[in-house]
Parts: C-alpha cells; sequence; structure tokens
C-alpha cells in the first residue's frame, strides 16, 4: 500500500508541475514551439553525441569501482545496462529503480553487497562531484565579476545573492563530504548495527551489515575512489556540453561557463520524487537561465524550448533503454572477468 501510494504521489506531483508550468507559460507555448521546429540539427545532433559521452564516462566510473571489488565488467557492457537503468529512471514512478537494475545487471547471488556498494559510492561520488563542480565555477565567477548581482536567483519571491548561493553550494558539498566519511566509519557502522541490527524483516539487519561492511572495504582502494571522483566531474561536464548544445541550436547565448554552475545544481533540484524530475527539470532551467543579470540570459520561451528539447532527447535515451532492456541479459557468472 505505501509502495502505491509513494508512487501515486510521484506521478500526481509531476502532472501538477508540468500542468503548472504549461499555464503560467500558456502565453509562451506557442513562441517556444515555432522555436523548437526551427531549432538546428547540427547542434541537436551534437548534444547528443555529449549525451553518449555522457553514458560512457558515467560507465567508466562505475567500472572503476566495480573491478576495485572484483567485479569485472566490459565498459560497453556497463554502458547499456546504464542505458537500460535511464529507463527505470526517466520513464517509471521510481527513483531508485535504476539502481535497482544496475545492482542486478552486476551481483551474481554470492556478491550482492559488492554491487550495492559500488552503485552506492557511485551515486554518492557523484552527487560530491557535481556539487564540487559547481562551487569552483561559482567561486570564480563571483570573485571575477564585476557585477553586484551576480549569481542572484530569486526563488518564490526571495532573492539569494551570490554569497547566500556560494554559501549554500559549500554547505552542501561539506554535508556530501560528511556523509562520505560517515559510510566509511567503523563508529557509523556500529551505530547502524544498534540501530537496526535486531530486525529481522526481509533479513533487513543482516543485509545493512553486509552493505556497510562491503562500502568500508573501498577503504582500501583510494585510487579507485580517486579516479571516480575525477569522472564524476567529467560526467557533469558532459551534461553541461550537451544542454549547452542543445541551447546553442535555437539560438541560446548563455556562455558556456554558467552551464557549469546551474546544470549540476539542476541535477541535484530533480531528485525532487517524481517521475525522473518531470516537471522540475524544466522549472528549474527556465529559474536558472532567465534572470536579468545572468550574461546572455534566455527569454523565458527559448529557456522553455531549450528544456522540452532535452527532455526531448533525454527521452529518446530512455526509450533506447527500454529496448536493450529485452535485448541484454545478465552477465554475473563470468567472474572475476566479464565480457
Amino acid at each position: 500500500m505505501k509502495s502505491a501510494l509513494s508512487t501515486l504521489a510521484r506521478v500526481l506531483l509531476s502532472l501538477v508541475l508540468l500542468g503548472l508550468l504549461a499555464w503560467l507559460f500558456r502565453s509562451n507555448l506557442g513562441a517556444s514551439w515555432r522555436l523548437i521546429r526551427t531549432a538546428g540539427a547540427g547542434a541537436l545532433a551534437f548534444a547528443a553525441f555529449w549525451y553518449v559521452v555522457f553514458i560512457l564516462v558515467s560507465s567508466w566510473r562505475w567500472q572503476v569501482l566495480l573491478a576495485a571489488r572484483g567485479l569485472r565488467f566490459g565498459i560497453f557492457y556497463l554502458a547499456r545496462v546504464f542505458t537500460i537503468s535511464l529507463f527505470f529512471c526517466k520513464l517509471l514512478p521510481t527513483s531508485i529503480g535504476g539502481d535497482v537494475m544496475r545492482i542486478a545487471y552486476t551481483a551474481p547471488k554470492t556478491r550482492t553487497a559488492e554491487a550495492f556498494s559500488a552503485t552506492l559510492l557511485d551515486r554518492l561520488i557523484g552527487f560530491t562531484s557535481l556539487m564540487f563542480i559547481a562551487v569552483v565555477v561559482a567561486i570564480g565567477l563571483f570573485v571575477a565579476s564585476a557585477q553586484s548581482r551576480a549569481l542572484e536567483l530569486t526563488v518564490l519571491g526571495v532573492p539569494f545573492r551570490g554569497p547566500g548561493i556560494l554559501g549554500l553550494l559549500c554547505a552542501g558539498l561539506v554535508l556530501l563530504i560528511l556523509v562520505m566519511l560517515t559510510f566509511f566509519s567503523d563508529s557509523g557502522h556500529r551505530l547502524v548495527n544498534r540501530v537496526f541490527g535486531g530486525v529481522r524483516f526481509l533479513r533487513l539487519g543482516q543485509r545493512l551489515d553486509r552493505a556497510y561492511d562491503a562500502v568500508k572495504q573501498y577503504r582500501h582502494h583510494r585510487g579507485a575512489l580517486a579516479l571516480s571522483f575525477a569522472a564524476g566531474i567529467g560526467v557533469q561536464a558532459t551534461l553541461a556540453f550537451s544542454w549547452y548544445s542543445v541551447a546553442r541550436s535555437i539560438g541560446g547565448t548563455v556562455p558556456l561557463v554558467y552551464y557549469f554552475v546551474f546544470i549540476p545544481l539542476l541535477n541535484i533540484v530533480v531528485n525532487i520524487p517524481t517521475i525522473g524530475g518531470l516537471g522540475v527539470r524544466e522549472w528549474a532551467f527556465v529559474l536558472f537561465f532567465t534572470p536579468n543579470w545572468l550574461t546572455g540570459h534566455l527569454a523565458q520561451e527559448p529557456a522553455l524550448a531549450t528544456a522540452l528539447l532535452f527532455l526531448a532527447l533525454d527521452l529518446l535515451f530512455a526509450l533506447a533503454g527500454g529496448m536493450l532492456f529485452a535485448a541484454t541479459g545478465r552477465k554475473t557468472q563470468g567472474l572475476p572477468s566479464v565480457e
């Protein structure tokens, strides 16, 4: 019942957000549609290219973490699985379905904890790296800019200016680092055991103990963690290039550097429980890229058109993931080397 209610809530929230977006921008929809129809094919193809690079870099980051625990898979097999996970993330009403599929396609029966820990760390390191790149670029923009309103956003009538935004970004980065350190901590492990160790339902206590122990093993694989973090920065860069290319296809003039600040923020915002961030992503892009202080800022029509075009690109790869799901079998028995 809880699962059904959660799913229903996500669907309703996505529909409400899309409905509000359409209603508030009802006078802009016609102009946005005309811009979409004139989008340059070359720039859109370049956006799709960067999206493919995003999948490959994400898969390599995941491969590094899996290999550190002795789970060896070919990069193209993991890229197929990653694309399958996009189908479950983007087109189904769940926020963790994609991660579940990634574990299912890389976990031998006796190595579930290792596959889970690699996927969990991949997610945590991804969040940390995207926050890191947003902080670094935002600091650079704020220090270099002569504008008193640099990095100002107005949310629900409340202005957030440069220092406030930088403070929030830095606080988020510190929080993520603390969470990461907690997962590697023996004290944190003991606390989890104390709270959940006695839970026998679905062997939850035992499973959490195994998963925590598997994550802690990465303390002995610092090179893999460093490579994963570096790859995470590459992942965010490829997404920024993809969004920038989509905007350029309809004549967008916001400099690329701002995409390195706002696209990581957008990728955090879309984790609000909806269907793959549907509605939230479009809201966030229009909010981030239309302020008057922003160099080459977008009018509402091209901002909405850009968001809808990227949504179409996102759904295109998600549908490709659905087709791969029908054709890709699990390869979890050929350890230590698969593919």
